[in-house]
């Protein structure tokens, strides 16, 4: 995928959950399926991969590491989540971080978007953002099972 086409689909898994999700009531949005999940648990899991994300791609761009970022790929995002933050709070949390990456990925040149990384990450940024933009498309999916749509 084109830059531009990795940015637009960015963009467009915030509008499909405002249009899906945030106009629902919140006892909808915490109900579990069948696996016990909840379509605000996976709202949850897009803000937390995307403010990690966020996150990365600063330190990959500035070369500076963020010592306060957490321990590993699956380790929360210290001090976001309150326990009766409601689904419309986090989606605003998961817009305030995807428009933090739209705007690196918007700073930068064709040659940062195809170069290598360090020696510890080889991928480029053009890798790992066609790789959230996967991760998109399946937490979008699991929240339309979660909604009983097609």
């Amino acid at each position: 995928m084109a830059q531009t086409e990795l940015i637009d689909s960015l963009i467009a898994t915030y509008r499909e959950l405002n249009n899906k999700v945030r106009r629902l009531p919140e006892d909808r949005l915490t109900m579990r399926g069948t696996d016990g999940t909840g379509v605000r648990d996976v709202v949850n899991q897009l803000r937390e991969h995307e403010m990690r994300f966020s996150q990365a791609l600063k330190e990959r761009i500035t070369g500076v590491e963020m010592p306060e970022f957490g321990e590993g790929a699956d380790a929360p995002v210290l001090g976001t989540e309150g326990e009766h933050d409601s689904t419309a709070v986090l989606l605003s949390q998961f817009g305030t971080a995807r428009e933090s990456t739209l705007a690196m990925l918007r700073s930068l040149g064709e040659g940062e978007w195809q170069g290598t990384g360090t020696e510890t990450n080889t991928r480029t940024i053009a890798a790992s953002v066609q790789q959230l933009v996967e991760h998109d498309r399946r937490q979008l999916e699991q929240i339309n099972g979660l909604l009983g749509a097609p």
